[in-house]
Order: structure tokens, then sequence, then C-alpha cells
């Protein structure tokens, strides 16, 4: 997933966990509750969205290597493969039919 520029600076941008504030005066030093809500910052400290994902913590690798563990493809892909196989059925079927009437029709004459 390609994130924006712009983007980013939100992803980090620490905020309050009870409200959302994400003012100016979240991240000020010696600010001990939220201008907002009057959340008590000691007891739960704002966090960015990427801390509480724990988006930051992971090594691009690690990160890399779960998206594509966890790639299946794409329901589109699936329901073309199941049209083909039921067509190639579908054709299975009447080239039996047709096989075993003219061995029928052969038969009787």
């Amino acid at each position: 997933m390609a994130i924006r520029a712009r983007d980013l600076s939100r992803l980090h941008q620490r905020q309050c966990v009870a409200c959302g504030y994400a003012g100016r005066f979240v991240d000020r030093p010696g600010q001990t509750h939220c201008p907002r809500c009057s959340c008590d910052f000691i007891e739960r400290p704002p966090r960015s969205y990427a801390e509480m994902e724990g988006i930051d913590q992971l090594e691009p690798s690690v990160a890399r290597r779960t998206r594509s563990q966890s790639f299946e493809p794409p329901a589109r892909e699936w329901r073309m493969v199941e049209r083909w196989l039921l067509v190639l059925f579908g054709i299975a079927v009447v080239g039996t039919a047709v096989f075993a009437l003219g061995l029928a029709a052969a038969m009787t004459h």
C-alpha cells in the first residue's frame, strides 16, 4: 500500500487516545492533560496511529514478508478460472453425448 507524503505526517502525529485531539498542545512538554477532554496524559499518554497499530516497530523487510505471505489472488481471477472450467466441463459433456449418440447410431445399422 502506497502512503502519500502528506499522509505520513498524519500517521505519526500523536493524538489524545480518548478524544482524538491532535492539536499542537498534545506534544507540548509538561502537558499533563488533554485541552479538549481533560484526559490524563500521565495515565494515558498521547499516541500516534503508527504507535497504536505497531507499524513503527516493524522493520520494512518483515512488513513486506508479512504482506506477501497474506497475498490472495483477487476474486475476479478465481471467477474467471471457474468460468473456464465450467465451459470446458460443458464441452466435455456435450462431446461425450455426441460421441455416445454417434456410437449408438453406428451400432444400429
